[in-house]
């Protein structure tokens, strides 16, 4: 598990002071006090980590505009450049919606792209935002934003997907 950089900090903190408690006894009282203010801050640190929420990707600026065709093209002519441009980045992709899929829990998955090609984007919907795509229709066109997590390489012939996760609509042109 990876810990962020204030609780590893904390985390020395209280190392330092377990030792110093330990070696130190003229000290103790100041080195106790010391020591539950550290476990204090720790765990202030620790539930603010754990209760954590990500921020609606609709209000965060994208990063790339960029049509479903034009990102499917990227990544199937470069995909090791494409990353480099793509990944971990917030995408606002526009295309013709393919298909429209929903899984066991009733969440939304957009597949954007040529109607004509095996390969598209896959825009998994953002919790928040599924009541917006229960509303849309395959053959329209739309712009999503999301983040690009990844690329599902052709291998056999069934055509490439680009991934886009916590996706939100942003503009649905019927």
């Amino acid at each position: 598990m990876i810990l962020p950089l204030s609780l590893k900090i904390i985390a020395g903190i209280l190392i330092v002071l377990i030792l110093l408690f330990i070696s130190l006894k003229n000290y103790r009282k100041f080195t106790g006090l010391l020591l539950l203010i550290a476990i204090a801050i720790g765990v202030w640190q620790g539930l603010k980590e754990y209760n954590r929420t990500s921020t609606d990707i609709a209000d965060v600026k994208a990063d790339v505009k960029i049509t479903a065709i034009d990102m499917v093209h990227a990544y199937e002519t470069n995909d090791s450049s494409s990353n480099q441009k793509y990944l971990g980045k917030v995408i606002e992709v526009n295309g013709n919606i393919k298909k429209i899929e929903t899984d066991d829990k009733g969440s939304y998955t957009l597949v954007l792209g040529d109607p004509g090609s095996l390969s598209s984007v896959r825009c998994s919907m953002d919790s928040t935002h599924q009541k917006d795509a229960a509303k849309l229709v395959s053959g329209s066109s739309v712009t999503v934003r999301g983040a690009c997590t990844g690329f599902n390489k052709d291998e056999m012939g069934l055509g490439s997907d680009v991934i886009l996760n916590r996706c939100a609509i942003i503009k649905n042109e019927n």
